[in-house]
């Protein structure tokens, strides 16, 4: 019994002793620490967010106005006009090119800046390095899309809404211009992010991390503000309603915005002792406005310094940026939702419908509707924009108009797949897809509904229409069908739903591709010519650099109004980057070719006018080096065995 209590008092071993001077063995530590299921979203949305816009700048496009901002992007690289580029439209000749010029140069500078940067990485100034910045900006548009979705709704819904936004056929479109449309649209987005971010940091009390406080994402969505403004005059400012809309409909909650204290040992304690003039306007003032007026002063900080060497160099001729030429036809809103998103349209609509109820009906202001009616804020206000601003940058709304309606179509797809909405609602959502896509893919039947809305409908339209009918009626039946058999078993459902969702990702991902494979035969005529006037002047340099424009003498005749296709800043900026030392001459005719001075000559013919006759080619000893499309451009320069110097 002793012996047996003396045993007791003894612990007991945990394991082998290890020998005296050995250290006992550590455990096996995997390779890669595990990381959670959402940490798997974030890589994926940088590849949907590259790869399509990678593939599609291949396929850039000159659409105007690109050439005119390539234009002043090389007026900075070459010609030293950092802060403003207005002067150089008195090197370009004819009268509407110089106005058109300078309309796009009383607009903010920071994409001709960012433009500059990526023609100079090149040693003969590429122009697709004038797209990168647009192509950029488009890329960050489809990871914060992602970082929306993922700060309301969780990692699902931002991969979704990343999805449906890198896919989507107009952001891509708009990837291949060098416009500053979606710089300015990314950092609009970046900024309504720093706005969710910091009311996030405000209700959660988050005050472990710096990144993590109100104040710095009030410093952030200030200087995304400020990006935003020193982009597109103006644009960045439509931030404002859709925050203040937002504040008015959570309502004056004083938790929202208290006043942090310190506590005597923690970090910042000291900061606060040292600098105690931020506690006292907090005090005054509410933590609220301290922020916005953070914000305020930054972004201004960040635009108003352009503004004001404008205002001081041209007066009230720079309010005219705010006056974006129209480069398309302008369309309903109706028109405009069809033609952004075809197939997110309907989902996109019932997530907009489900938001507006929660925010009813919720009186918790729980994240997932505060984000839901965030989102349909921003939607109401981006789809009224252009009644306010007839003449605001359409490319821009129409983008800002797309973010958040596929973050409700996002929204909509978690739904359904975490069952949320139930499968019935499929009756409404699979037809009015269909009706979409059809819609958005088939002119004829758009023609054919406008003939029957006018009256100027024939036989051939009603059947038409008639059919486009009956095609609806049978779809909803098929569906209506699919849900009953649905109803027996929960698979069915399954099945139902993921038919579902895989064909609109499909249809998605196949119209996104569609646009990617295209190429533009204008700019790739283009390319060719600068490739073949940087052969031959690598070989022989040019002396004179010549354009006979036949436009120049019938501007006003609209049978050659289809000719113009190669006049404007489209040559222009492909020879300003093919030889950036040589002055262009426009000329009309082929006559004051003649009096021209001798030497080595590069000249250009546009248009459907005259060409040289052969005893002009021969006396000016001309050869074709690029005969392009018939009667619209030819080029040609003096033979490489000329030795008239």
């Amino acid at each position: 019994m002793r012996r047996l209590e003396m045993r007791a008092d003894v612990p007991p071993a945990a394991g082998p002793v290890p020998a005296p001077g050995l250290r006992p063995p550590e455990a096996a530590r995997p390779l890669i620490r595990p990381a959670p299921r959402s940490a798997v979203f974030f890589p994926l949305v940088v590849l949907v967010a590259i790869l399509p816009g990678l593939v599609a700048l291949n396929s850039w496009d000159l659409t105007p106005p690109g050439p005119l901002w390539g234009l002043r992007a090389l007026a900075v690289l070459d010609d030293g006009l950092l802060v403003d580029q207005v002067p150089a439209a008195d090197a370009i000749g004819p009268a509407g090119e110089a106005m058109a010029y300078r309309a796009v140069s009383y607009q903010p500078p920071l994409y001709a800046w960012l433009a500059a940067v990526g023609m100079g990485l090149s040693a003969d100034h590429d122009p697709i390095g004038s797209v990168l910045p647009s192509y950029i900006a488009g890329t960050f548009i489809v990871m914060l899309a992602y970082l929306h979705g993922r700060l309301w709704r969780g990692g699902g819904v931002g991969f979704a809404a990343a999805l449906l936004v890198g896919f989507n056929p107009n952001l891509l479109l708009r990837m291949q211009e060098a416009t500053p449309t979606t710089l300015a649209v990314a950092a609009t987005v970046a900024a309504l992010l720093c706005y969710g971010r910091h009311l996030r940091a405000t209700r959660d009390l988050i005050r472990s991390d710096p990144w993590a406080r109100p104040a710095f994402w009030a410093v952030a969505e200030g200087a995304c503000l400020g990006l935003a403004l020193l982009t597109l005059d103006g644009f960045g400012l439509v931030v404002v309603p859709i925050a203040a809309l937002h504040r008015l409909y959570i309502g004056p909650d004083p938790s929202l915005y208290p006043t942090f204290r310190p506590r005597p040992g923690a970090r910042g304690a000291s900061r606060s002792r040292r600098w105690p003039w931020p506690r006292r306007l907090a005090r005054r003032l509410g933590a609220a406005w301290v922020d916005t007026l953070l914000v305020v002063a930054l972004a201004a900080l960040i635009a108003v310094p352009w503004q004001v060497a404008m205002f001081r160099a041209h007066g009230w001729d720079m309010l005219s940026g705010l006056e974006f030429p129209s480069w398309s036809e302008t369309s309903s809103l109706p028109a405009r939702l069809f033609e952004l998103a075809p197939v997110t349209l309907p989902l996109g609509l019932y997530g907009a419908a489900r938001a507006f109820r929660l925010g009813l009906m919720d009186d918790e202001n729980t994240p997932e509707t505060v984000g839901g009616a965030f989102w349909l804020l921003w939607l109401c206000v981006a789809a009224l924009l252009p009644a306010f601003w007839p003449a605001g940058p359409r490319g821009a709304m129409d983008l800002l108009l797309l973010v958040p309606l596929n973050l409700l179509a996002a929204s909509t797809v978690a739904d359904l797949v975490n069952r949320r909405i139930p499968v019935r609602a499929l009756i409404a959502l699979a037809p009015a897809t269909a009706f979409s896509v059809m819609w958005w893919a088939s002119a004829d039947l758009r023609g054919a509904v406008g003939d029957l809305a006018h009256g100027r409908a024939s036989a051939a339209t009603a059947l038409g229409v008639h059919l486009a009918f009956d095609l609806a009626i049978v779809s909803i039946l098929l569906t209506r069908r699919l849900e009953i058999w649905s109803r027996r078993k929960d698979v069915h459902r399954r099945i139902v739903l993921a038919g579902f969702l895989l064909t609109v990702l499909a249809i998605t991902v196949g119209t996104g591709v569609q646009e990617v494979v295209f190429r533009h035969s204008e700019t790739h005529e283009l390319l060719a010519l600068r490739t073949m006037i940087l052969r031959r002047n690598r070989e022989h340099p040019f002396e004179s650099l010549s354009v006979v424009r036949s436009d120049l003498a019938a501007a006003s005749d609209p049978a050659r109004s289809a000719d113009l296709a190669f006049t404007g800043g489209w040559l222009r900026f492909i020879l300003r980057t093919a030889l950036p030392h040589l002055a262009q001459h426009d000329l009309r005719t082929v006559d004051e070719l003649l009096a021209e001075p001798d030497g080595r000559r590069l000249i250009l013919f546009t248009g459907a006018g005259e060409r040289p006759s052969y005893p002009v080619k021969s006396k000016l000893h001309l050869e074709a080096i690029h005969p392009g499309r018939t009667g619209i451009l030819d080029a040609y320069a003096t033979a490489q065995d000329d030795t008239r110097r």
